[in-house]
């Protein structure tokens, strides 16, 4: 009997010790036990600098960027999109047919940066150059530019609300449409073809008018230069002609600069420049189409490798978090951020790859309307 009570009394001891999980505290800096051997690190210090690149590329974003806005931050920010037209496909006019306009037509993406209350005025110019790459050179930048005629195409006001928007109609010159219309009704060689009417008519330039913009507006790239003229007879038929967008050889671009005159980051300049933190307010800036890139750098990350014990890593986050009142209705913070590599020379490298699946590794932004 004292035998089978002696076993119960150890096989009871054995359960009880077996479901008494040791406590973990998280929360603290570190975490350590003989137990579990968790380790929570929060210390590594982050070194952030600024780096300003004089060109960032601006060709192939299937975007078209067109306005004008003033930031406390970044300064009197401009940008003209220069874009190429295709020919519509060969037809023969009805004898009967009368031209009548030539539209200019932008649909927005719903993109815009600045005051979409108040009202736009934008303009179109033929470029006189045609848009030839520089020799060794596949892309276009945002201080690319190229000459254009300084008497507008046409130009147009209106009150572009982003999310309401759908088209912006700009009427152009009658003799310009007169012209394409004459063309395409005499079967001249400069209409056959892409290429042959690219040498005619060299492409577009969408800016800002004289009086300006107060918002930087994204459009989409389906830009389509529409010809109006209609058929006399018993009774007079409306027809078209469109002109579309063409980006077969990645020409199209957006230039945007930027005047920082009497803003806090009126000291950058030159190429490649880098200004740690400590000289900008402990803040560090980003507009990359302006070319204001943020670094990071975090010196002792290796001191991981100098713990004795076997390590395996878990879970590592980056938490990113904007200057309180940076930023605005007006200018609202971007909804994504993506990390890259980089090398000594500030060169930017290769996204950060996701290991577990296909992708690379991006942060959504997350507001707190109350915190």
């Amino acid at each position: 009997y004292f035998k089978y009570c002696l076993q119960l009394l150890i096989l009871t001891a054995i359960i009880f010790t077996a479901c008494n999980k040791p406590p973990i505290q998280f929360g603290q800096a570190y975490i350590d036990n003989s137990y579990a051997n968790i380790i929570l690190v929060d210390t590594f210090s982050a070194s952030l600098s600024t780096v300003f690149r004089d060109s960032v590329i601006t060709s192939g974003s299937s975007t078209i960027l067109v306005g004008n806005y003033k930031d406390p931050y970044f300064g009197n920010i401009t940008s003209r999109s220069f874009l190429e037209l295709q020919p519509p496909p060969i037809t023969t006019l009805d004898p009967k047919s009368v031209y009548d306009s030539l539209v200019l037509i932008l649909r927005p993406n719903k993109s815009f940066y600045g005051d979409t209350t108040l009202n736009s005025q934008l303009s179109v110019y033929q470029l006189t150059d045609p848009v030839n790459f520089p020799l060794y050179q596949t892309s276009f930048f945002n201080n690319s530019n190229f000459p254009v005629d300084p008497v507008p195409l046409g130009t147009a006001n209106a009150l572009i609300y982003p999310n309401h928007t759908d088209t912006v109609f700009i009427r152009l010159a009658d003799a310009t449409g007169s012209t394409l219309f004459n063309l395409i009704n005499a079967g001249d060689y400069s209409i056959q073809t892409t290429n042959s009417f690219i040498s005619y008519f060299k492409g577009l330039q969408i800016a800002p008018g004289i009086n300006g913009m107060h918002a930087n507006y994204g459009f989409h790239d389906t830009v389509t230069m529409r010809l109006f003229y209609h058929v006399n007879g018993v009774f007079s038929t409306p027809e078209k002609l469109d002109f579309t967008y063409y980006n077969g050889d990645g020409k199209q671009f957006n230039q945007v600069v930027s005047d920082r005159s009497n803003t806090p980051l009126a000291a950058f300049g030159g190429a490649d420049q880098e200004v740690p933190s400590s000289n900008t307010n402990n803040t560090s800036y980003l507009q990359y189409i302006t070319g204001f890139i943020p670094k990071i750098q975090f010196p002792t990350l290796r001191n991981l490798l100098l713990r004795t014990d076997y390590l395996k890593i878990i879970k590592a986050e980056l938490i990113v978090t904007p200057v309180n009142q940076s930023f605005t209705g007006l200018t609202p913070l971007p909804p994504q951020l993506s990390a890259y590599t980089t090398d000594y020379t500030n060169n930017i490298g290769s996204p950060l790859l996701l290991t577990t699946s296909t992708g690379y590794q991006n942060g959504n932004l997350a507001l707190d309307p109350i915190y």
